[in-house]
């Protein structure tokens, strides 16, 4: 019976490997976390302004994936009738003066951190 020996390079890319998928998924996890926070926080218009569809800002919450999943960009991007993106307008105009999406990445992150941190010490304890 022949012996199957592994070099430490290999050994270190499979946990290399392991880990990353592991990180990634467990960050697209916190990326959902924050999203439906980020629209539980969303204010839903209430006023009579026809320009504005009122609940679009809060539909418009959605995640784009970047460099293969390392990297996740959530963004609120309603537009009014006229054409006006205003999720900015809402989340930084003092006038407005009700951020949402800030306030909803502050309020999970010490969680998702953890989430990654778990997912990464389970990926690398398995080998």
């Amino acid at each position: 019976m022949a012996r199957r020996y592994e070099t430490a390079e290999n050994i270190l890319k499979e946990l290399g490997e392991n880990a990353t998928k592991a990180a990634k998924s467990a960050l697209a996890d916190g990326v959902e976390i924050i999203m439906q926070e980020a629209k539980n926080r969303c204010p839903v218009y209430k006023g009579n302004d026809h320009r504005v569809v009122k609940g679009a800002l809060q539909d418009s919450i959605h995640a784009v994936k970047q460099k293969g999943g390392a990297k996740y960009k959530i963004v609120a991007d309603a537009t009014s009738h006229d054409g006006i993106f205003y999720g900015k307008l809402v989340e930084f105009s003092p006038r407005i003066n009700k951020p949402f999406m800030y306030p909803a990445m502050d309020a999970k992150r010490d969680e998702i951190k953890s989430k990654i941190i778990d997912a990464v010490r389970e990926a690398l304890r398995r080998k």
